[in-house]
């Protein structure tokens, strides 16, 4: 489904998701994961390492988001089940806590941003106010953020960890309407997650727009988002057009 001919609705606010909205978090979590294992001296492994890592990591975000594990949890059990399928560094098998911990901190200093995210952000946030909102990891988006220079662009920035609220619980998008000030129906949602993003801000009764870049498929499971965009230039398109 591409963006609709006819010219978009206007919206004078957005919500926007952080990882693989703005930020490249998948660059950021394979470079992150290749140098924590080459510190524990964890070299040879197989080639897809990092994908089932990111099979793990999905699987428990998942399980996040419907409120059966605590991000704590998640820290130690995405290693300790990617270290069974490892082979042990010099006869001895990592603690999955301590490689965890350094994994956060390795991931932290990672705030690569996805192709147009700053120049979109700069253009957007000079016409409308943004929100920031993520369920990732309090200290490492925090760093994250500052690492790539993008705070400014943002009216304010929610991170789950931090208001005790998590998506796709309504309860946080509420809170986010209430920080930009503007009236629900004038509010576009937009992200990459089906059922963080789309279907939590379905719920919250806002518009929603899936970004997904081409060749990305929507899962048939998953409530429709109002929009779908593959460029993340496509946003400008949402702005209100008087000065535009």
């Amino acid at each position: 489904m591409q963006m609709p001919a006819s010219p978009p609705k206007q919206y004078q606010a957005f919500i926007l998701d952080a990882d693989n909205t703005i930020f490249d978090f998948n660059r950021a979590e394979e470079a992150a994961l290749r140098e924590t294992l080459r510190e524990f001296g964890i070299q040879d492994v197989p080639e897809d390492t990092c994908r089932r890592y990111h099979r793990i990591n999905d699987d428990l975000w998942k399980l996040f988001e419907q409120g059966r594990i605590a991000q704590e949890e998640i820290r130690v059990e995405r290693f300790r089940r990617l270290l069974a399928y490892l082979p042990a560094a010099a006869g001895c098998r990592p603690n999955p806590q301590r490689i965890g911990e350094s994994y956060i901190e390795a991931l932290s200093e990672k705030g690569y941003l996805l192709p147009h995210a700053l120049p979109v952000l700069q253009r957007m946030s000079s016409k409308v106010p943004l929100l920031l909102l993520s369920n990732g990891i309090a200290s490492v988006q925090r760093r994250r953020i500052e690492r790539a220079g993008i705070a400014a662009y943002f009216k304010d920035i929610l991170i789950s960890a931090e208001v005790g609220l998590a998506k796709p619980d309504p309860s946080i998008f509420d809170l986010a309407i209430e920080k930009l000030q503007c009236a629900r129906d004038r509010v576009l949602c937009v992200g990459d997650g089906p059922s963080s993003d789309i279907r939590g801000g379905r719920a919250a009764g806002l518009d929603t727009c899936w970004y997904g870049p081409v060749g990305t498929i929507y899962p048939e499971d998953e409530p429709e988002p109002l929009f779908r965009i593959s460029d993340l230039r496509q946003l400008l398109d949402f702005l209100p057009s008087v000065g535009h």
